[in-house]
Protein backbone atom coordinates (compact mmCIF):
# COMPACT_ATOMS: atom_id res chain seq x y z
CA UNK A 1 0.00 0.00 0.00
CA UNK A 2 1.43 3.80 -1.22
CA UNK A 3 4.33 1.81 -2.54
CA UNK A 4 5.20 -0.22 0.48
CA UNK A 5 5.92 -4.21 0.43
CA UNK A 6 5.21 -5.87 3.71
CA UNK A 7 6.00 -10.06 3.89
CA UNK A 8 3.21 -12.08 5.11
CA UNK A 9 3.81 -14.97 7.14
CA UNK A 10 0.60 -16.97 7.86
CA UNK A 11 -0.23 -20.55 7.30
CA UNK A 12 -3.32 -20.43 5.18
CA UNK A 13 -4.43 -23.64 6.83
CA UNK A 14 -4.65 -25.77 3.30
CA UNK A 15 -4.86 -25.08 0.23
CA UNK A 16 -7.05 -21.70 -1.51
CA UNK A 17 -8.71 -20.74 -4.06
CA UNK A 18 -7.20 -17.73 -5.19
CA UNK A 19 -8.85 -14.65 -5.38
CA UNK A 20 -8.67 -11.84 -7.33
CA UNK A 21 -8.77 -11.16 -11.54
CA UNK A 22 -10.96 -14.15 -13.26
CA UNK A 23 -11.75 -15.59 -9.60
CA UNK A 24 -15.68 -15.03 -10.51
CA UNK A 25 -15.21 -16.37 -14.23
CA UNK A 26 -13.38 -20.02 -12.22
CA UNK A 27 -16.95 -19.77 -10.10
CA UNK A 28 -18.86 -19.43 -13.52
CA UNK A 29 -17.61 -22.90 -14.48
CA UNK A 30 -18.62 -24.65 -11.88
CA UNK A 31 -21.57 -26.93 -12.31
CA UNK A 32 -24.04 -24.44 -11.18
CA UNK A 33 -27.44 -25.53 -10.72
CA UNK A 34 -30.98 -25.00 -7.92
CA UNK A 35 -29.48 -25.59 -4.36
CA UNK A 36 -25.91 -26.21 -5.71
CA UNK A 37 -23.06 -25.25 -2.78
CA UNK A 38 -19.87 -25.49 -1.60
CA UNK A 39 -17.20 -24.27 0.93
CA UNK A 40 -13.55 -22.96 -0.51
CA UNK A 41 -10.68 -21.98 1.94
CA UNK A 42 -9.65 -18.39 0.52
CA UNK A 43 -6.80 -15.98 2.30
CA UNK A 44 -7.56 -12.82 3.87
CA UNK A 45 -4.76 -10.36 3.27
CA UNK A 46 -6.06 -8.20 5.13
CA UNK A 47 -6.29 -9.91 8.13
CA UNK A 48 -3.48 -12.15 7.12
CA UNK A 49 -5.31 -15.59 8.08
CA UNK A 50 -6.97 -18.09 5.60
CA UNK A 51 -10.63 -18.11 5.66
CA UNK A 52 -13.21 -19.92 4.84
CA UNK A 53 -16.06 -18.87 2.19
CA UNK A 54 -19.43 -20.36 1.29
CA UNK A 55 -20.60 -20.94 -2.01
CA UNK A 56 -24.69 -21.14 -3.06
CA UNK A 57 -26.69 -20.89 -5.52
CA UNK A 58 -29.74 -19.27 -4.65
CA UNK A 59 -32.07 -19.39 -7.19
CA UNK A 60 -32.41 -18.53 -10.88
CA UNK A 61 -33.81 -15.47 -12.32
CA UNK A 62 -33.95 -12.64 -14.91
CA UNK A 63 -31.30 -10.26 -14.51
CA UNK A 64 -30.87 -7.18 -17.03
CA UNK A 65 -27.30 -5.23 -17.36
CA UNK A 66 -26.47 -3.05 -19.87
CA UNK A 67 -25.27 -6.35 -22.05
CA UNK A 68 -29.40 -7.13 -22.16
CA UNK A 69 -31.68 -8.99 -20.18
CA UNK A 70 -30.62 -12.88 -19.30
CA UNK A 71 -31.92 -16.12 -17.47
CA UNK A 72 -29.26 -15.97 -14.60
CA UNK A 73 -28.06 -18.28 -11.66
CA UNK A 74 -27.95 -16.44 -8.50
CA UNK A 75 -24.93 -17.28 -6.62
CA UNK A 76 -24.14 -15.97 -2.79
CA UNK A 77 -20.60 -16.11 -1.85
CA UNK A 78 -20.11 -15.57 2.21
CA UNK A 79 -17.60 -15.95 4.70
CA UNK A 80 -18.32 -18.77 6.83
CA UNK A 81 -17.73 -16.49 10.09
CA UNK A 82 -18.98 -13.03 9.22
CA UNK A 83 -22.44 -13.50 7.08
CA UNK A 84 -22.29 -9.73 6.44
CA UNK A 85 -19.34 -10.19 4.75
CA UNK A 86 -21.40 -11.42 0.75
CA UNK A 87 -21.13 -10.94 -2.65
CA UNK A 88 -23.91 -12.11 -4.94
CA UNK A 89 -22.89 -13.10 -8.31
CA UNK A 90 -25.50 -13.52 -11.32
CA UNK A 91 -23.80 -16.11 -13.59
CA UNK A 92 -25.36 -16.36 -17.39
CA UNK A 93 -26.88 -20.16 -17.61
CA UNK A 94 -26.56 -20.05 -21.09
CA UNK A 95 -22.56 -18.73 -21.51
CA UNK A 96 -21.41 -19.22 -18.46
CA UNK A 97 -20.63 -15.34 -18.21
CA UNK A 98 -20.76 -12.98 -14.92
CA UNK A 99 -23.21 -10.63 -15.51
CA UNK A 100 -23.60 -8.60 -12.11
CA UNK A 101 -21.56 -8.76 -9.01
CA UNK A 102 -22.67 -6.82 -5.87
CA UNK A 103 -20.47 -6.96 -3.04
CA UNK A 104 -21.17 -5.77 0.75
CA UNK A 105 -18.01 -3.85 1.90
CA UNK A 106 -17.65 -4.52 5.81
CA UNK A 107 -14.48 -2.67 6.14
CA UNK A 108 -16.25 -0.01 4.36
CA UNK A 109 -19.27 0.73 7.11
CA UNK A 110 -21.25 -1.76 5.14
CA UNK A 111 -21.00 -0.40 1.44
CA UNK A 112 -22.09 -2.06 -1.57
CA UNK A 113 -19.95 -2.05 -4.92
CA UNK A 114 -22.11 -3.18 -7.80
CA UNK A 115 -20.72 -4.17 -11.11
CA UNK A 116 -22.57 -5.16 -14.56
CA UNK A 117 -21.53 -6.32 -17.87
CA UNK A 118 -21.49 -4.00 -20.26
CA UNK A 119 -22.44 -4.44 -24.17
Amino acid sequence: MNGQSKPIDADPGGALFADGAGAFEVIAALPLAPDYSLSFRNFSVQKQKGEIKLLKVIGTESVTVPAGTFDAYKVEISAADNEADKQTVWIDKASRKVLKISAVLPSLNGAVLTSELAK
